[in-house]
């Protein structure tokens, strides 16, 4: 009996799909279901390479549909079009118009949106709007995208549910992986020895393309490229192979866990160490006492109360940093865990040296908890609210009492806030009114403030006027001073990064933290 002969790429590629290794997922039978129901449209959802597209394409045909009356294209070529109907019209080649867009669709049985998670969200928002719509007219709709839910793509409504059927593509189990691995040793007449075949499937961590990458990889290091003449065993030591593999994913997260770590320039590393224990636990959820442990729990005691204020204000802003990151689809921090989606992910984690993320990250002067602290009359308050949230956006770390009554409630609070303004703070913004000298908080502050300031070799009282400017003692007319009636709020936060960039001796443009593309 003649043995067919394949190409090695053509069983184990992680970068297309392979007919000869498919297994079917438990969700393809259910998918297969939901597009034989008349009238329903169908969602397909999962993270990078969980198999959806080639799930799809399997699915359509157990479904026994026609490819010439399915519509199929990529989103991707339609990233910048703000219309679903721009969308749909080049793809049918008609005019942009609702009518000729919707006559068209119903010469087609089904219409396939792969990637429909790269259309821009005004596009996305009316496709679902007209979902509700076509639902009734026999247009029906097949989308294939990365994402959590379906509601990351088409929004939440509770009416679009009942007429749209979601199935999620996740990790898959290790019986899986086991029959994937069978299906191509029988296609290259090899035979994975034992060791070979559990770190394999350890090591995919459930993600059908990252186990098609290591299956490939182990193959080109037994020489073995296409179907053998001759039954051959493959054992492989993984750890000289999966490395290599890890580094094919720099281009996806490198940059983004650089500006994740980064984050709001903590003091204490706390970002860095964040990732770092979520990398080193085993599996794909890191509970909050975990994340505290690693950071609060191996500070120095003397220091430890800092810390764990620096850790209570990242773990607050941290699901935005994760979006900042562009990381939102990879992970997510809800419900006091930090959770891996994406099992790609969890895989380049596994492999990643770690030093290489951490030399990325340019670190904030060490000497002081915040960059900043303000200094108020209660009057001001409305106005200098909206300042603070300016120099926020811009990353910077302020000490302003609204934010931190928790860790100064039950203290003394002129003990306290002598040390914030005294030490804590590589500068003090003084926002200056007709009030400011009038009260007794303003102006005990105002003193801590310039004592520490006698003794800094560098300035560190930055007078803002937020008001007139009042006369204030020790404070001299010809001392340089900014004021929001001259200059708008963010232009005095650009010059705040500056003075920051300046001590720190760094450039600006390294403190302004950008989405990595």
């Amino acid at each position: 009996m003649t043995r067919d002969v394949y190409q090695l790429t053509q069983v184990f590629n992680e970068s297309q799909s392979s007919r000869i290794t498919y297994v079917a997922p438990a969700e393809a039978q259910r998918l297969k279901g939901s597009l034989m129901t008349p009238g329903k449209h169908v969602t397909l959802v999962g993270p990078s390479g969980s198999g959806k597209s080639t799930v799809a394409e399997q699915a359509l045909a157990a479904a026994g549909f026609d490819v010439g009356r399915v519509l199929s294209f990529n989103a991707r070529a339609h990233t910048r079009a703000q219309s679903i109907f721009t969308v749909l019209g080049a793809e049918l080649g008609v005019g942009r118009t609702v009518k000729a867009v919707e006559q068209r669709l119903r010469d087609f049985d089904l219409i396939k949106i792969e990637d429909v998670h790269h259309l821009s969200l005004k596009a996305r928002t009316q496709l679902a709007s007209r979902l509700k719509l076509w639902h009734e007219s026999g247009i029906r709709l097949f989308m294939i995208g990365i994402a959590k839910t379906s509601d990351a793509i088409l929004g939440h409504d509770p009416e679009l549910a009942i007429r749209n059927d979601t199935w999620y593509l996740g990790t898959q189990s290790d019986t899986f992986m086991d029959a994937l691995m069978t299906q191509g040793e029988r296609a290259l007449n090899i035979r994975f020895d034992d060791a070979t075949r559990g770190a394999a499937i350890r090591a995919a961590r459930g993600s059908p393309s990252i186990f098609q990458a290591i299956c490939r990889a182990a193959c080109v290091e037994a020489d073995v490229m296409r179907t053998a003449a001759e039954p051959q065993q493959v054992a492989i030591d993984l750890a000289v192979v999966t490395p290599q593999i890890a580094k094919q994913f720099d281009g996806r997260y490198i940059r983004s866990l650089v500006h994740l770590t980064q984050g709001r320039r903590s003091v204490h590393d706390v970002y860095f160490k964040l990732v770092q224990r979520a990398a080193a636990s085993p599996g794909f959820r890191t509970a909050y006492k975990e994340l505290e442990a690693a950071v609060v729990g191996i500070a120095d005691p003397a220091d430890r109360g800092r810390v764990r204020s620096a850790f209570n204000r990242a773990i607050d802003v941290l699901p935005t940093l994760i979006e900042e990151s562009g990381l939102d689809e990879t992970l997510t921090y809800e419900h006091r865990t930090l959770r891996i989606d994406d099992p790609a992910f969890r895989f380049y984690l596994d492999h990643l040296d770690l030093t290489r993320v951490s030399s990325g990250v340019v670190p904030r002067r060490r000497r002081y908890e915040y960059d900043v602290a303000v200094s108020f009359a209660g009057n001001d308050r409305p106005v200098v609210d909206k300042f603070v949230e300016v120099l926020e956006e811009r990353h910077i770390k302020v000490f302003y009492d609204y934010n931190q009554q928790a860790e100064l409630w039950g203290k003394d609070l002129r003990r306290g806030l002598a040390r914030i303004y005294g030490e804590q703070a590589q500068f003090m913004i003084i926002c200056l009114s007709d009030d400011y000298p009038e009260r007794d908080w303003t102006t005990f502050e105002y003193e801590v403030g310039r004592n520490a300031a006698s003794k800094r070799t560098e300035e560190y009282l930055l007078p803002l006027l937020v008001g007139n400017r009042p006369p204030i003692v020790g404070l001299p007319a010809t001392f340089g001073f900014l004021s929001l009636q001259d200059q708008p709020m963010e232009k005095v936060a650009d010059f705040v990064l500056e003075k920051l960039a300046s001590a720190q001796e760094i450039s600006p443009n390294a403190l302004r933290l950008r989405r990595a593309p």
